[in-house]
């Protein structure tokens, strides 16, 4: 998907409740303080936000699997953490690949 883990189709804070803003439905862009309306600057989640989603969605059924899928991102962030990567595309693709190698499913990345 366009944009990775941060693509707008699966990472967003998008409140179905309300309005886009009608400057925003073409090219435009709505510089209104005020405007009550949704804006795509706000819909975005943040790549913090993205690794926090992506870390506390347990895919486990049982606690035995909930606790192993916990110890495995431990051990992931422990790794990540001692060859000080901080690069949040490097750490959502690893928690990405953890999840799928964890529910030995190649398609499922994202919590759904």
């Amino acid at each position: 998907v366009q944009g990775g883990y941060r693509s707008m189709t699966y990472s967003h804070q998008i409140d179905p409740m309300k309005e886009l803003c009608p400057w925003e439905w073409g090219p435009g862009v709505c510089n209104d303080n005020k405007c009550v309306y949704q804006h795509y600057r706000d819909m975005e989640l943040s790549a913090d936000m993205v690794l926090v989603q992506l870390g506390t969605a347990n895919p486990g059924n049982t606690e035995a699997e909930k606790q192993q899928f916990k110890e495995g991102l431990k051990s992931i962030i422990k790794d990540l953490r001692l060859h000080h990567t901080n690069d949040p595309e490097i750490i959502a693709t690893r928690f990405s690949e953890y999840r799928r190698k964890f529910l030995n499913d190649d398609t499922r990345v994202l919590n759904l």
